[in-house]
């Protein structure tokens, strides 16, 4: 449930790389490209080297594809009057993608940023991808703060191309992005916005996904009541899909809301459900391990059973000490 867990509701499909598998075939082209480079020039130079970045990535050479990016972009901005914008959006994108696979989030997100404002007086749509495109780079880094404002601006330009689904990306973006600057109260309007959305587009797991936020923001707020009601209707859902890691996570969640309305049988059934669910995972969620339990230690604290609560903080401190970044 921390930034690093959170898998943004956006498209994150590389539109400049290609499903197939470098073969012999791809790799005659690459040298032929090669051996054109030296007699092309202009916008036809830039486009070969655009094609031989798109096989750089697809073999994970990331380095190469992304230098070849920023030689082909350079090329276009000389030749502007000659490129529409849908090239130079595939550029930026091939130059974010490729340092987004190199870690460079940061970066990632900057030449984004760069690209939104080339975009935003000739093509809002392009600028609006731009910028979710920065927002979600941002958050990957860990900058919140800026991750919100790429997302808050998107709402402050018309973009003729958007869609409701869209608008419920972005609204759940921002809530993301709200939930790790605990300004809860913003977090809570934009995920019923998205989920007004979602169900609209009739996209019941994307509806899940904000009624799990939901809950979780309720039960850091304090409010059980509305903490149980999203968590419940949660966990219908994921019951009803048979989705094991919604399932744990669901679970998971409702034990958290019902500690707080008291109910602490009940949580603990809960709890445990989840615990046992994501031990049975190929990879179990190591995180909601140690959430987990010491949610049950401080349940059975609750319960006056101290003793059996500081055996499960000491089984789980080794773990813990394992999985946290410091």
């Amino acid at each position: 449930m921390s930034g690093a867990d959170s898998n943004l509701i956006a498209p994150t499909k590389h539109p400049a790389s290609r499903k197939d598998v470098v073969s012999k075939e791809s790799k005659t082209n690459e040298n032929e490209l090669w051996e054109n480079i030296p007699n092309s020039s202009g916008v036809d130079r830039a486009e070969k080297l655009i094609s031989l970045s798109h096989i750089a990535y697809d073999r994970g050479d990331y380095r190469s594809a992304l230098a070849l990016c920023e030689s082909a972009k350079d090329i276009y901005i000389s030749h502007k009057n000659e490129v529409t914008t849908g090239t130079m959006l595939h550029v930026y994108e091939g130059i974010t993608w490729s340092l987004k696979k190199l870690n460079r989030d940061g970066e990632a997100a900057e030449a984004a940023l760069i690209a939104a404002k080339s975009f935003v007086d000739d093509d809002r749509s392009a600028a609006a991808s731009m910028l979710r495109d920065a927002g979600r780079s941002f958050f990957n880094a860990g900058d919140f703060e800026n991750s919100l404002e790429c997302y808050k601006q998107i709402f402050s330009k018309v973009d003729p191309e958007i869609t409701e689904w869209l608008i419920g990306s972005d609204h759940y973006n921002c809530a993301t992005a709200s939930i790790e600057l605990r300004k809860y109260e913003e977090a809570i309007s934009d995920l019923l916005k998205a989920r007004q959305c979602f169900k609209e587009e009739k996209q019941p797991e994307n509806v899940y996904i904000c009624d799990e936020y939901l809950s979780r923001v309720y039960t850091d707020l304090g409010n059980g009541v509305e903490a149980v009601m999203y968590g419940q209707r949660a966990l219908d859902f994921a019951v009803l899909s048979k989705n094991p890691i919604h399932e744990s996570t669901a679970n998971y969640q409702l034990g958290c809301a019902k500690v707080l309305m008291g109910e602490t049988d009940l949580a603990l059934e809960l709890l445990n459900t989840a615990l046992t669910i994501n031990a049975n995972q190929a990879e179990p969620d190591w995180d909601l391990t140690v959430r987990a339990n010491k949610q049950i230690a401080q349940v059975l604290t609750i319960k006056g059973k101290t003793s059996a609560a500081e055996d499960i903080l000491r089984r789980i401190r080794t773990l813990e000490e394992t999985i946290c970044d410091n």
